[in-house]
């Protein structure tokens, strides 16, 4: 078309934002195809696209309208197969979308469902006053829970509310769901799985590598394996946040010690490099153990099936959290089963790891008995192949029928004939991979035979001759053995792609080394530089950070043991490094100090022993414990387990038994965690006339003062005040409050009295404000990063506030007030609202006010 028209955005099906967006773009041709592309895409994601669009659209880079077209042609391709599931995914959203996208925003709506709840459960008592109490508690909880459910959230006792329980529980569950830092959390998983669930929904979340010719290396096109970026992103955000909070903290013992927080962080488990160490411990001599015991090694690869998998056509829009739940209860299952069959002596380790699209599988080392392997084999195919079987037959090609003649078995009293000839209709599947896999397989098992047979025919020749030759020189025949052939393996699995179980061959490698770079690529990737992920094609050592992500935003656990002894009993006893008397407890404790976990299995009473294990963990209960009521419970050290079901268990399983009782308390110091630095200003306090004061901890850092100056300094400012004023003032100062006097400001730090300047404070507070508007501006534009331009904005932002406040002859900023007090926005209007700096300034700046000038009428207080 020589002169086209733009399309009238009025006339299509769209939303609001993604008009806006559309109208942005002055090409026209360029126009129309976002407009009829985005018409195809569920209004809902229609300016989630729309953004995504006009940021590759205007980078500065030549050729970018072009890659935003080609990357709009693919995404609408991608997407069409699944626009139904979209659609279903953004009608079940938890939330508003404006509350969503912005994590302010969902950490302030808690706040609000918090005081929703309050107001539920006020309403569904007082409307049943006349009942019992326990029945008021018990409906007030129904109330309230179903209020809650509704937003996705797990709330405490939902799925036991029907049994028999305790009025304690549904007190402690009202008590949370009237927390706001309850909800909070909640909303925070809530949230940010939500938007990993859209991010693999739309695509960004996935195998998509292509080889580039010039630099030779293989690319992706805009997505991420595993998880995607935003959610990798968010992962590291909080994993710097948490850091350095830890750096801020430190910890000080009831003796006086103080260590550093962080230090004592990397000292733990938390520490990659030492949950690596442990894992790879434990594996290996877990082998060892069962090589003792003659046990085999089994390796399964077990998965979903596919309406998990993001990237299958017949995907229902189950998160990774589903299919866990799924892999879960079926493992469940299939372990009721082989306990019922009496093939519970197994044990070994899981390590749960996820697929390119965030689907997860499971990679499951399990050592049991070589006369067990088979049934075991055929319990755990059964149960994970149950779910759409068909689908992995139909792999193989479309069922067909055809006649077939064959004999039949019948009762002979009533036709008189045990055998009849009938011909009938039976499925097959014919001209298929499976056919022509089948065909070969029996070929090679054919030649297999003839050439056993024939070895066997060739060594009974041989023996024969050797006899009669032995006779004639009278001597002891030699005996010839067949040749050993070995028999072909089959060329096909039909349930590989759901079930795959593999013997391993000791001759080859260990089972703790073929493990072992599952265990690396689930943690830091440690010494997996040479190799390549087989779903994405990639270093795996890069790939740690995707996969931790992945298992953040999930919850999934990576690693279990299947029965192994208690590992927290392992770990509080290497806390004790020195011997101790007790003779009982003296031999784990010295097998646990030395990291010999084989040791310290056998004096736990061997593997699978379960709760009657020799050694439990001590705890600790504190009754109404924590803000809701509940009982909290604190580890404190290792018990001997005498319980007469345990002592029996262990005396007919004929291993180490344990039958005195003893402890070992091994949490021997209180800790407490504190501001670094706070010890030193306790140390200082004795040190100084004026005293120190704990610092107030806030959100931004302290100013750094200008000058150290005496206490002489103050008095002389307070020349003409009373005793009585002088003691509120050494009393605030006391307690870390700043004290303004005759244009200085005044406050105790690190057992000293600093002396702040008015304007330097009001500068440095300016400075505040432009780094957290900045921040702010920065997250709600869904980035982490804070750019220039948003620097820029906020600079801008804090200037004007500051200029409307110097206006009306002020240093600070004013908040906005009615005429009871303070207002905020949302609240009923009380009187005559004075709008503040603040507020102002962003109406100006979001063009919902005029600005104001210093030679307006009204700052010339020239209003009649």
């Amino acid at each position: 078309m020589a002169n086209p028209k733009p399309l009238d955005l009025d006339a299509l099906n769209l939303s609001t934002i993604a008009k806006g967006l559309i109208s942005s773009i002055n090409d026209i041709d360029d126009f129309n195809y976002l407009a009829s592309n985005l018409e195809k895409v569920p209004v809902s994601l229609q300016s989630r696209l729309a953004r995504k669009y006009i940021d590759r659209y205007t980078e500065k880079k030549a050729g970018s309208q072009f890659r935003a077209n080609t990357w709009m042609r693919r995404t609408i391709k991608r997407l069409k197969p699944r626009f139904g599931v979209l659609l279903s995914i953004t009608h079940n959203m938890p939330l508003p979308w404006h509350i969503l996208s912005s994590i302010e925003k969902t950490k302030k709506h808690a706040g609000t469902l918090a005081l929703e709840c309050v107001e539920k459960a006020l309403d569904v008592s007082e409307q049943n006053q006349h009942l019992p109490y326990e029945k008021i508690v018990r409906l007030t909880y129904e109330g309230v829970a179903a209020y809650a459910k509704q937003f996705g959230v797990n709330v405490p006792f939902y799925d036991m509310r029907e049994d028999d329980l305790p009025q304690a529980c549904f007190e402690i569950a009202l008590l949370k769901m009237q927390c706001d830092k309850w909800w909070a959390r909640q909303l925070k998983t809530l949230r940010k799985q939500f938007l990993e669930l859209l991010e693999i929904a739309t695509g960004q979340v996935g195998k998509d590598l292509y080889y580039d010719k010039k630099s030779k290396k293989p690319k992706r096109r805009g997505i991420s394996p595993y998880s995607s970026k935003q959610a990798q992103r968010e992962f590291s955000f909080a994993q710097a946040s948490g850091r350095q909070f830890l750096e801020m903290m430190e910890l000080q013992a009831d003796n006086g010690d103080v260590i550093d927080l962080i230090e004592a962080v990397k000292s733990g488990m938390a520490n990659p490099a030492n949950r690596r160490n442990e894992l790879m411990l434990r594996i290996r001599e877990t082998e060892e153990l069962a090589d003792e015991m003659g046990y085999v090694a089994m390796f399964y690869t077990i998965t979903c099936p596919a309406r998990f998998h993001a990237n299958a056509s017949t995907w229902d829009g189950s998160t990774p959290k589903d299919a866990q739940n799924y892999l879960t209860t079926t493992w469940a299952r299939a372990r009721s089963k082989l306990n019922r069959r009496a093939l519970n002596k197994y044990f070994g380790v899981r390590v749960v790891e996820p697929h390119a699209d965030g689907c997860p599988h499971w990679h499951m080392m399990l050592f049991m008995p070589k006369n067990k392997l088979q049934e075991i084999n055929a319990i755990l195919r059964w149960y994970f192949i149950q779910e759409d079987k068909t689908e992995l037959y139909d792999r193989y090609g479309p069922e067909l029928t055809r006649a077939k003649v064959f004999n039949k078995f019948v009762d002979i009293n009533t036709h008189g004939t045990h055998i009849k000839t009938v011909e009938a209709c039976v499925k097959y599947r014919a001209h298929s991979e499976k056919t022509h896999l089948f065909k070969l397989y029996k070929q090679k098992r054919s030649e297999w035979g003839f050439a056993k047979k024939k070895a066997n025919e060739v060594a009974i020749q041989r023996n024969k001759e050797e006899a009669e030759k032995a006779k004639a020189e009278n001597r002891e025949p030699k005996k010839f053995k067949a040749k050993n052939h070995k028999a072909p393996s089959k060329f096909y699995r039909t349930f590989s792609p759901r079930f795959d179980a593999v013997k391993l061959d000791k001759s080859k490698g260990s089972a703790a080394a073929y493990i072992a770079k599952y265990i690396s690529k689930n943690i830091d990737g440690y010494m997996l530089t040479d190799h390549v992920d087989a779903d994405t094609g990639e270093n795996l050592q890069e790939q740690a950070n995707p996969v931790l992500a992945w298992a953040s935003t999930w919850n999934i656990r990576q690693f279990q043991f299947q029965g192994s002894p208690s590992v927290t009993v392992y770990r509080e006893l290497r806390r004790m490094r020195t011997a101790v008397k007790d003779e009982v407890i003296e031999p784990i404790r010295h097998a646990a100090d030395t990291a010999n976990w084989k040791d310290y299995v056998k004096l736990q009473g061997g593997m699978c022993i379960g709760r009657a294990a020799n050694f439990k963990s001590m705890y600790e209960d504190t009754p109404m414990g924590n803000d809701y009521a509940e009982v909290v419970r604190r580890i404190k050290g290792v018990v001997t387990n005498i319980d007469y079901k345990a002592v029996l268990t262990r005396l007919f399983n004929n291993v180490h038994n344990v039958t005195d009782a003893t402890s070992l308390k091994t949490r021997l110091i209180e800790w407490t965690r504190q501001l670094k630095g706070t010890a030193e200003k306790l140390a200082a306090k004795a040190s100084t006339n004026v005293g120190a004061a704990d610092l107030s901890w806030t959100s931004g850092n302290n100013c750094t003062p200008i000058a150290a100056g005496s206490s002489a300094e103050l008095i002389l400012d307070m020349i003409g005040c009373d005793e009585k004023q002088i003691k509120e003032v050494k009393k605030d100062l006391n307690s870390g409050k700043r004290i303004a006097r005759n244009g200085q400001i005044y406050q105790i730090k690190n057992g000293q009295l600093h002396v702040l300047d008015e304007t330097a404070q009001i500068k440095h507070n300016k400075h505040l404000a432009i780094e957290y508007r900045a921040k702010s501006l920065a997250q709600k534009s869904a980035s982490w990063h804070v750019t220039d331009e948003h620097w820029q904005q906020a600079r801008e932002l804090v200037d004007l506030a500051y200029q409307y406040a110097q206006l009306d002859g002020r240093e600070t900023l004013n908040a906005t007030r009615n005429e009871l007090g303070e207002f905020h926005y949302g609240e009923n209007k009380k009187g005559l609202i004075t709008i503040g700096d603040w507020d102002l300034a962003i109406l100006v700046n979001n063009g919902s006010a005029s600005a104001i000038s210093d030679n307006d009428w009204w700052a010339l207080d020239l209003m009649a």
